[in-house]
């Protein structure tokens, strides 16, 4: 609750008089995912002094680091990665902080986590790249910027069928979006 209102004091307290700093609560979430959705970046940074656990994982995997990412909030992405968070680690349908960010559009935490050595071809359960992603949503400049970081347009692998029983490239999703390809070179 202290987390959630952002009272840094009340949070300082508790962890002083032996609260436990990875509590789990709906979802298996921990007071770290609940800063960290918030944007408590002072907050974040107490719990990790405290040993709160960077990487915990929800009931669907999603960490700290996911939820910054979803709600775009910069400032707690970094310092989630300073602390050791990884950039890599997938929920349980395989998406990565990365793969979030580019289906949200948050280009700022993309180039956060981009600068971090995030990696641009990995594939979701579905075999869906961050690239499919951002394309798929029509963000145009979140699509610039992952090509621009070596996301591979034409893997072999990526051409395999998508779900629905339709084979698909980056062409195929995006085809009921405004836009053109040349849209995404510039």
């Amino acid at each position: 609750m202290a987390a959630r209102a952002g009272q840094v004091e009340v949070v300082r307290c508790l962890l002083r008089n032996g609260a436990m700093v990875d509590a789990r609560a709906r979802e298996d979430q921990t007071p770290l995912h609940i800063a960290s959705r918030l944007g408590k970046t002072e907050i974040v940074q107490l719990l990790l002094q405290h040993m709160a656990h960077p990487d915990a994982a929800t009931t669907n995997g999603y960490t700290p680091l996911h939820i910054s990412a979803r709600e775009g909030q910069v400032e707690t992405a970094s310092v989630l990665l300073e602390a050791g968070a990884s950039h890599s680690l997938a929920t349980k349908n395989g998406y990565t902080p990365l793969h979030i960010a580019a289906k949200k559009n948050q280009m700022d935490i993309a180039t956060v986590l981009l600068q971090y050595g995030a990696e641009t071809n990995i594939l979701t359960n579905q075999g869906v790249t961050p690239l499919h992603l951002a394309s798929q949503e029509g963000h145009t400049h979140m699509t610039a910027l992952l090509i621009s970081k070596r996301a591979q347009i034409n893997l072999t692998e990526l051409l395999q069928t998508l779900p629905g029983g339709r084979v698909g490239s980056l062409l195929s999703l995006t085809a009921d979006k405004k836009g053109t390809v040349a849209d995404f070179q510039r």
